[in-house]
């Protein structure tokens, strides 16, 4: 018997910036009462390391997350400074912060669902990248390694859900520019195997992306950058159930 569950989902807006656009996204679904039985916020919450910011977007769900009793699962994108990180959890524990990690999450409806975050990997790091952090090829290719491992624990607890800032495939990236695509993401899911695939993928960091929605590998990977959609993206997912 397949369940279905709905989630919120978003990255990229970069608050204060585009701030009023995610209010008034938020507002027509807590207005309409629609079930939501998760929310994501696939980074770049926050614009520049602005820690406060963050504070008017969670008040802004606030209403979803109480209604609905909707965990809020959360990764860190290149604006969530590398330094600011600890800042961030402190500030907002109401916020499970994934960072090279996974969650089995229950929902409110007894449905477990196992989601792996991170911030991502880039084919080719940027140039402040490549200056400030100077093991940062060493990290990426560490990070690939561990994001396999996470998948394959988490496909072992059942539905898995992929988060990352970064993009996880070229795919849901068309529309920008060619040359920058090695700086937006990483062709991860093409290289996984059938027990590293998860049964979804989110990101975001791609704003003037075109293709919204692919298929990769047999998954579903969906780019919730509000730039691009200029609304919240809700993803209704099937899960089996005994």
């Amino acid at each position: 018997m397949m369940k279905y569950i709905r989630i919120l989902a978003v990255a990229d807006i970069h608050s204060p910036h585009y701030l009023n656009m995610f209010i008034a996204s938020v507002s027509k679904i807590a207005s309409a009462n629609n079930r939501i039985d998760l929310v994501i916020l696939a980074g770049d919450i926050v614009d520049r390391g602005n820690v406060a910011a963050m504070r008017p977007v969670l008040d802004a769900l606030g209403k979803i997350v109480r209604h609905c009793e909707a965990p809020l699962i959360a990764v860190f994108g290149n604006e969530e400074y590398l330094n600011y990180e600890g800042e961030f959890i402190k500030r907002y524990p109401e916020v499970v912060w994934l960072n090279d990690d996974y969650r089995l999450v229950t929902l409110q409806n007894s449905m477990k669902l196992c989601i792996v975050g991170s911030r991502g990997v880039l084919t080719k790091p940027t140039a402040w990248q490549s200056r400030h952090i100077p093991n940062i090829y060493r990290i990426y290719r560490e990070r690939i390694k561990r994001l396999r491992e996470l998948l394959r624990s988490c496909r072992e607890h059942g539905t898995t859900v992929l988060v990352t800032h970064y993009a996880p495939t070229y795919a849901t990236v068309y529309g920008e520019p060619h040359t920058i695509y090695s700086f937006l993401g990483y062709q991860l899911l093409e290289t996984l195997n059938s027990s590293e695939c998860p049964h979804i993928a989110i990101h975001g960091h791609a704003h003037n992306a075109k293709v919204l929605h692919a298929v990769v590998n047999g998954v579903n990977v969906y780019n919730v950058a509000l730039p691009a959609r200029r609304d919240v993206t809700v993803i209704e997912l099937a899960i089996g159930t005994s």
